[in-house]
C-alpha cells in the first residue's frame, strides 16, 4: 500500500479517540479535587482536634486547682464564712475546720446551699449556676463574666472511703488499783466487795444521728459483815478500746473516795472523776454525771451504772471529688484521697509522755513552786493526765516528786500509766523511726532540717503555733518557738522560753531546763529515747529534769498542737482521673 493510503486509513481509525484526552483530564482533575478536600478535612479535624486537646487540658488543670482548693481549705488557711460559730474568733477552735466537719452536711456548707452533698461551700464561694440546674455548683476561675463556652471552672464533692460516720464500736476493761476487775477493802468477815462489769453493747452502735446513748458498764458494790472503811481513795482505771472504725484506747480514770461504809451506808459513797469528757480518735464520749454515785438495790448492796453518749469518730482520710470545667464543653475529672496527718488523729496521751524502761529513767519536777504541770486543756473542756509513763515503776518515781514536806511543783490531775493508750507511731522504736524519718523528709523539703551542730535562727511560729524544726542532734532554746520540734539528741531549755505544739525528744539524756525566766510549753512533750541505729534494743530510760529559778509551766493544749500538726497534716496519697 502506498505510503498516502496509509496515512489516509491511519486518520480515519483516530477519529474514534475524540474526547479521550479530555474525559483523562476529568479523571484527574477529580482526582485532585479528593485530595484537596481530604487535606482540607485533615487540617480542619486537626485544628479541632488541637482545639478540644487543648480545653480537655484547661477542664484538667481547673480539676487539679477544685483539690488546690480543697486541701487549702483542709489545712486551715481558708476562713469560714459564716463562722460556724459566731460567738468565737474566727481562729478559734470552734471555727477551725477538720475531718468530721468538713463531712458533715450543716457545718460544710452554707444554710442557703441546696446541695444534699458536702462540698465546703461554708470556705469555697460557688458562683455560678447552669441552665440545666437550680445550684450553683460551679466556682469560676480567672474572670467575673463566666462563659461556659470559653471560660474554665471547678466543682468539688467529699465523701468518707471508710464509712465512719454511720457506727461505732468498743469495748471495755476495768482494773482497781491492787487489783483486777475487783478488789475487797477489809478482813474476811467484814468488808467491802467493789466490782467492775463491762459495758453491755454488743457490736455496732449507731451514731448516724451525731450521736449515741451508751454504757461504759458499771460498778457494783457489796457489803459483808460489819463493812469495812476506805482509808486512803482507791484508784480505778477504764479502757474503753475501739475496735471500729479504727481501733485506739482512752482510760476513764477516776476514784473511790474515802470513807467508812458499814450496814445501810453505801449511799455515802462517792465516785469522782478525772475527767467526764473524753476524745479518741475523733469520738467525743462523756459521762452523764460527776461524780456519778451509787444507787441502792438493798441495804448492803449498790450499782452504780457508767451512763453517757458517744459520737462517730473523724475520718482519717477524706475522698475529694473535683470536676474541671473547660471552653467547648470539656470536662475532666479527678479523685483525690487525702490523710489527716502522719499521726492518723492519734497524739501523745498525756502533756508530757515519757516512754521507756525504768533503767536510767529520771524525773526532777523542779523545786520552785512556780513549777507546774497540767493535763487541762487550755483550748477545751477535756483533759489528759499531766504526766504519763509507761511502767509502774516510774510512775511511781514521778509521784514522789509530788508528795513530801520539801515539795513545790504543782500537779493539776493525777499522773498515770499510759502504756495501753499509746498512739500507733510510739509503740514500738520501729514505727517511732519511721514516723521521723516521715518528719524529716518533711523538715528538708521546707528548709527546716538542721544536722548536728546547725542551730536553728528561729523555731517555728510561736503565736500560730505552726512550722516543723528537726534537729539531728542536741539543742538548747532560750527563745520563743512553735508548731512541731524534734530533738534527736539533748534538748536543753535555758532562761525564758516559750513553745506552743508538740515536742519530740528522742536523745538518750532527754531535757533539761535550767536558769531563770519564764518557760511555757502549751501543747504535748514527748520524751521516748531510742538509738535509731540499733532499735530492737528499744526505748531506754527518759529523762526529765528541771533545775533553778523562775516559772516553768508545761501544760496540754489541743489547739496550739492542732495547728502544729497542720505542718504534716492533709496530704494526698494518690491522685486519678476518672
Amino acid at each position: 500500500m502506498k505510503a498516502n493510503e496509509l496515512k489516509q486509513v491511519d486518520l480515519k481509525d483516530r477519529k474514534n479517540e475524540k474526547g479521550a484526552a479530555l474525559v483523562m483530564v476529568l479523571l484527574i482533575s477529580f482526582l485532585l479535587l479528593i485530595a484537596s478536600a481530604g487535606i482540607l478535612l485533615e487540617v480542619t479535624l486537626n485544628t479541632a482536634n488541637v482545639t478540644d486537646a487543648t480545653a480537655e487540658q484547661q477542664a484538667y488543670n481547673a480539676a487539679e486547682s477544685g483539690i488546690q482548693a480543697t486541701l487549702n481549705v483542709l489545712r486551715g488557711h481558708t476562713i469560714p464564712s459564716p463562722l460556724l460559730d459566731a460567738n468565737k474568733p474566727a481562729g478559734d477552735a470552734a471555727n477551725r475546720i477538720d475531718f468530721k466537719k468538713a463531712l458533715t452536711l450543716s457545718q460544710s456548707n452554707t444554710s442557703a446551699d441546696s446541695s444534699t452533698d458536702p462540698r465546703l461551700s461554708r470556705w469555697l464561694k460557688y458562683n455560678y449556676t447552669p441552665s440545666n440546674s437550680l445550684i450553683t455548683d460551679r466556682i469560676t476561675l480567672g474572670t467575673n463574666n463566666y462563659n461556659p463556652l470559653k471560660d474554665n471552672a471547678y466543682k468539688v464533692v467529699i465523701s468518707d472511703p471508710d464509712n465512719t460516720r454511720n457506727a461505732i464500736a468498743f469495748t471495755t476493761i476495768g482494773s482497781i488499783e491492787g487489783g483486777g476487775s475487783s478488789k475487797t477493802i477489809g478482813d474476811a468477815v467484814n468488808n467491802l466487795q467493789i466490782e467492775y462489769v463491762p459495758s453491755v453493747n454488743t457490736g455496732n452502735i449507731d451514731v448516724s444521728a451525731g450521736n449515741a446513748n451508751t454504757n461504759f458498764g458499771k460498778f457494783k458494790f457489796k457489803i459483808r459483815g460489819a463493812g469495812a472503811a476506805i482509808l486512803e481513795d482507791v484508784r480505778f482505771s477504764i479502757r474503753v478500746e475501739m475496735s471500729f472504725p479504727y481501733t485506739g484506747t482512752r482510760i476513764i480514770r477516776g476514784f473511790f473516795r474515802k470513807g467508812n461504809f458499814q450496814s445501810g451506808t453505801l449511799g455515802g459513797l462517792i465516785i469522782d472523776y478525772d475527767s467526764k469528757k473524753y476524745l479518741l480518735l475523733g469520738s467525743e464520749f462523756e459521762l452523764n454525771e460527776q461524780p456519778q454515785n451509787p444507787v441502792a438495790t438493798s441495804a448492803f448492796e449498790a450499782t452504780a451504772e457508767l451512763l453517757g453518749t458517744i459520737t462517730p469518730a473523724e475520718p482519717i482520710r477524706i475522698l475529694v471529688k473535683s470536676t474541671g470545667f473547660g471552653p467547648r464543653g470539656a470536662i475532666k475529672e479527678l479523685e483525690a484521697v487525702v490523710q489527716k496527718n502522719f499521726f492518723n488523729g492519734l497524739s501523745a496521751p498525756a502533756t508530757l509522755t515519757m516512754v521507756g524502761s525504768s533503767t536510767g529513767f529520771k524525773f526532777v519536777a523542779g523545786s520552785s513552786q512556780n513549777v507546774s504541770y497540767s493535763g487541762d486543756d487550755v483550748a477545751s473542756d477535756f483533759r489528759l493526765p499531766p504526766i504519763g509513763t509507761t511502767n509502774q515503776q516510774n510512775l511511781d518515781a514521778v509521784n514522789a516528786n509530788f508528795s513530801g514536806k520539801g515539795t513545790k511543783a504543782d500537779v493539776d490531775g493525777t499522773p498515770s500509766d499510759v502504756t495501753f493508750e499509746l498512739p500507733t507511731w510510739l509503740e514500738s522504736t520501729e514505727n517511732l523511726d519511721a514516723t521521723l524519718q516521715a518528719l524529716k523528709n518533711v523538715a528538708k523539703s521546707s528548709g527546716r532540717y538542721f544536722a548536728n551542730g546547725q542551730v536553728p535562727t528561729t523555731f517555728g511560729d510561736p503565736i500560730n503555733a505552726k512550722g516543723i524544726t528537726y534537729v539531728d542532734g542536741d539543742l538548747e532554746i532560750a527563745k520563743e518557738g512553735g508548731g512541731i520540734l524534734i530533738v534527736t539528741g539533748k534538748l536543753k531549755l535555758r532562761g525564758g522560753f516559750d513553745f506552743s505544739g508538740l515536742i519530740i525528744v528522742t536523745g538518750a539524756e532527754g531535757v533539761e531546763r535550767s536558769g531563770g525566766g519564764n518557760g511555757y510549753l502549751h501543747g504535748n512533750i514527748v520524751v521516748s529515747p531510742y538509738d535509731s541505729n540499733n532499735l530492737a534494743a528499744g526505748f531506754s530510760g527518759p529523762k526529765y529534769e528541771i533545775a533553778g529559778g523562775g516559772t516553768s509551766e508545761v501544760r496540754y493544749n489541743s489547739s496550739s498542737l492542732a495547728n502544729g500538726l497542720t505542718a504534716v497534716s492533709n496530704f494526698v496519697l494518690g491522685v486519678a482521673e476518672k
